[in-house]
C-alpha cells in the first residue's frame, strides 16, 4: 500500500493512505520536502528546504490512537 506524503500548509504535513489519514504539525521553517530519503516502519527521514528532518510517523499515530500498518506502506511524495 502507498502512503501519500505531503505539506499541506504553513506548519502541517499530512499522511494520506486512503484508509488512514493523519495532518501534524511541523517547524514552520519547512515549506518543501525535496524527497524521502530513509523509511523504516513509520521512522521518515526527509530532505527539506533546510536538511535532513526526522518524523516518526507511529509515535504520531499511537498519540491520537490510529492503527497503522506502516511494515506494509511505501511513503510518496505529493497529494496525487
Amino acid at each position: 500500500m502507498t502512503a501519500r506524503l505531503y505539506l499541506e500548509k504553513e506548519g502541517y504535513m499530512t499522511f494520506d493512505t486512503g484508509q488512514s489519514f493523519f495532518k501534524f504539525l511541523v517547524p514552520k521553517k519547512l515549506t518543501a520536502i525535496n524527497e524521502i530519503k530513509n523509511y523504516d516502519n513509520g521512522y521518515l527521514i526527509v530532505d527539506t528546504n533546510y536538511g535532513e528532518e526526522y518524523v516518526d510517523l507511529k509515535a504520531i499515530a499511537n498519540e491520537i490512537r490510529i492503527y497503522v500498518d506502516f511494515e506494509n506502506i511505501t511513503p510518496i511524495l505529493g497529494r496525487e
